[in-house]
């Protein structure tokens, strides 16, 4: 088995951490106070080649690697921000279109998405309902060679930008079917965004579908069969969001070395005392347990062998443990640590998102659970 990476991923890994230095970092506080993302961020992606990552290169993208996509995330990781998802929800709707969508709505949709002139979307949770497709209220009802949407998405990365989305609604047989709408659409609204705890400027609103007319067209995949391309998507995102993690991990540490070794307590620096070597050994442990096992699943999903089960266990894993990292560092920073001054402190608040989003901690159990329980 080899763990060594590619000179292309190196030098992605290098590309990304310089983007993430000279772009994001600067900025990462007034995303963090302004909760709103700056203009051009997606088409500066776009110029770095890191949108339409795994979009094969006649539609725009990159024909890259599930694997270089996890490499650039845990670099974007490190600097605590949310400004990376607007690139990640790109990339991931990217991916799910060409894996699904025709040679028609690859040659509509993806040019755009690539290129940052369109913010793609994925809608499927609802104000009562974040994982069960039964309990889906949004409707879509056939009039002529069109579909009529009406309901309410909730939670909805970028749903109040141009561009498009895969939304989901019951069809007339009571089945779920995966719609690509286009965000202009007559009809279509959105509320303010959501204030949230952390990962501010991500941009969560409400969309308000109504009455809005999609063509039949485009449908992706088969009518009546829009979870298992729900399912599959949001285990990539699951990937992606445990990357995440381990690059806020990796930070947490770092952050907690140089306060260590900056921090003198009687004519020492607390990195030579024991107990503070200790916990930052099992940060340390923690954090590459956490990364390998996130690189492990991004190439199975490269390898095109089923990685949903194997994503629910990585973030069984991967989100306590990234936590409890969180709650090390901020001990080692003491009462600092739980000022803005710091950036432990956006770096443990943001963290936190990890065990409610990309379906919850307890879901992931039911579905590691079933799985072994079904497997002979």
């Amino acid at each position: 088995m080899d763990f060594s990476l590619s000179p292309e991923s190196r030098m992605m890994i290098k590309v990304a951490r310089d983007f993430a230095e000279q772009v994001i970092e600067p900025i990462a506080a007034r995303i963090e106070e302004e909760d709103a993302l700056p203009d051009d961020l997606l088409s500066r992606f776009a110029d770095a080649k890191m949108l339409g990552m795994m979009v094969p290169e006649e539609y725009g993208g990159t024909a890259s690697t599930a694997l270089n996509m996890i490499l650039i995330t845990e670099e974007f990781g490190k600097c605590g921000s949310a400004a990376y998802w607007a690139m990640a929800m790109n990339n991931s709707v990217g991916e799910t279109l060409c894996h699904w969508g025709t040679k028609e709505q690859k040659e509509k949709f993806l040019p755009s998405i690539c290129n940052g002139s369109s913010y793609a979307g994925m809608a499927f949770t609802e104000p009562g309902t974040g994982a069960d497709p039964t309990a889906i209220t949004t409707t879509a009802v056939q009039d002529g060679d069109s579909y009529v949407l009406n309901g309410t998405k909730r939670f909805i990365t970028n749903g109040h930008k141009e561009g498009c989305g895969i939304f989901y609604a019951k069809d007339e047989t009571g089945r779920v079917t995966a719609f690509i709408v286009d965000k202009r659409s007559e009809g279509y609204s959105w509320s303010k965004p959501w204030a949230l705890m952390g990962l501010g400027g991500q941009g969560l609103v409400d969309v308000f579908l109504k009455d809005v007319r999609v063509p039949q067209e485009n449908i992706l995949g088969e009518k009546g069969k829009g979870f298992p391309i729900l399912l599959r998507w949001i285990a990539g995102e699951r990937i992606q969001q445990m990357a995440f993690l381990v690059g806020m991990g990796q930070a947490c540490l770092d952050e907690s070395l140089k306060y260590a070794r900056e921090r003198g307590v009687r004519g020492r620096p607390m990195t030579a005392m024991q107990g503070f070597q200790w916990m930052l050994a099992e940060m340390h442990a923690s954090i590459e347990a956490c990364r390998w096992w996130v690189y492990r699943v991004a190439a199975k999903q490269d390898s095109g062998e089923d990685f949903q089960v194997d994503s629910s266990a990585l973030k069984l894993f991967v989100v306590p443990t990234i936590q409890e990292v969180a709650r090390k560092a901020l001990q080692v920073h003491g009462s600092y640590g739980y000022c803005k001054d710091y950036k432990i402190e956006r770096l443990y608040r943001n963290i936190a998102h990890a065990g409610v989003t990309a379906s919850s901690t307890e879901i992931q159990k039911t579905i590691v659970g079933s799985a072994l329980s079904r497997a002979s």
